[in-house]
């Protein structure tokens, strides 16, 4: 007599993933959306800073993550972007020419930066993008009369679509979801499979016929520009600037969000950075030497979650299917013996 063989019919793993993946996008997004109507309008203006830093760190991943470059000059353009809309705005400029026009000027900068930088090795290439964030700091602070010096410029006034609060959060976060969309789309296209070759084996890639240094520097004209576009975001909230969006630290904060939220994934430099600023806020409200005790807590959980704890998250969903897998294949085995 033969036996009724019953098997527990699995989806394939690719497609739960990619439906999970959607799925977390998709709440991510409705949540953010709600945040005026859930936070009052300090914990909203907090809100704020992690969305434009997230996009700030999520465009240096692109560099370090995914193109295999690391760069400590991304402030450069954050900064050069933020600068640009600054003056072009208390000079007159319409605010949506000043909007368009800044982060395609920090594209521009961070053209001539890469043509000169990436000509080096790798080693060097960290050391003279960090020597530019270094130049373009003191030069924003020794300009004073155009730049404001080490005050910057205060008092940046918005239109009045944008003014409130609220229009305020929602006109950024529009942007920012566009941006990492198109980031995304970047990351998937043939461009982007190139420069992940290319950070895996750049000999191989070479061979292939796939052109090393200008595919590095289109890659970083990309996150150039992201990051131009984050600066002007941040001055439509914070309504000023001032030298230290330029300085070589403010070039390692992305860095340190990218490895803490986990540099495998495209949204681990987001998680990064709303947890950096969370513990930036905390723990700078107990002590001013808040900065030892951030980076002692970065520490920590760097060693405890090497791939960041976006990776560490994913490993542990993984080992839950694996487990739920096999006890659903153990089932199957038993019922067809």
């Amino acid at each position: 007599m033969q036996r009724e063989v019953r098997t527990v019919s699995l989806p394939p793993l690719g497609r739960s993933r990619h439906l999970a993946s959607i799925g977390t996008i998709i709440g991510v997004i409705i949540l953010l959306v709600l945040v005026p109507i859930i936070l009052p309008p300090a914990q909203e203006f907090l809100a704020q800073t992690v969305l434009v830093y997230a996009l700030f760190a999520v465009a240096t991943n692109f560099l370090i993550g995914f193109s295999g470059l690391l760069s400590f000059g991304q402030a450069v353009f954050f900064g050069f972007g933020a600068y640009t809309a600054a003056l072009l705005w208390t000079h007159g400029v319409p605010f949506w020419i000043g909007f368009i026009i800044s982060p395609i000027a920090a594209a521009v900068v961070a053209a001539l930066v890469a043509i000169v930088s990436l000509r080096t090795s790798r080693l060097y290439f960290a050391l003279l993008t960090l020597g530019f964030s270094q130049l373009a700091y003191e030069v924003a602070s020794g300009l004073y009369n155009l730049t404001g010096g080490e005050t910057g410029i205060p008092g940046i006034t918005m239109p009045n679509a944008i003014s409130g609060v609220v229009s305020n959060y929602e006109f950024i976060l529009v942007f920012i979801v566009a941006a990492v969309i198109a980031l995304y789309w970047i990351q998937r296209s043939s461009f982007g499979m190139a420069l992940k070759a290319i950070r895996e084996n750049p000999t191989r890639a070479e061979a292939v016929g796939i052109h090393v240094y200008w595919h590095h520097v289109v890659a970083y004209v990309i996150a150039g520009f992201i990051c131009g576009l984050a600066g002007v975001l941040y001055v439509v909230y914070q309504q000023q600037v001032d030298p230290v969006l330029l300085n070589w630290t403010e070039s390692g904060e992305p860095v340190l969000m990218a490895v803490l939220g986990g540099m495998g994934l495209y949204l681990g430099p987001a998680v990064g950075s709303f947890i950096y600023i969370l513990l930036e806020q905390w723990v700078g409200a107990l002590t001013p030497q808040w900065p030892l005790l951030v980076g002692l807590v970065v520490l920590v959980m760097v060693i405890v979650y090497p791939r960041g704890l976006g990776g560490g998250f994913v490993n542990l969903v993984t080992a839950i299917r694996r487990k739920r897998r096999k006890a659903d294949d153990s089932v199957s085995i038993r019922r067809t013996s």
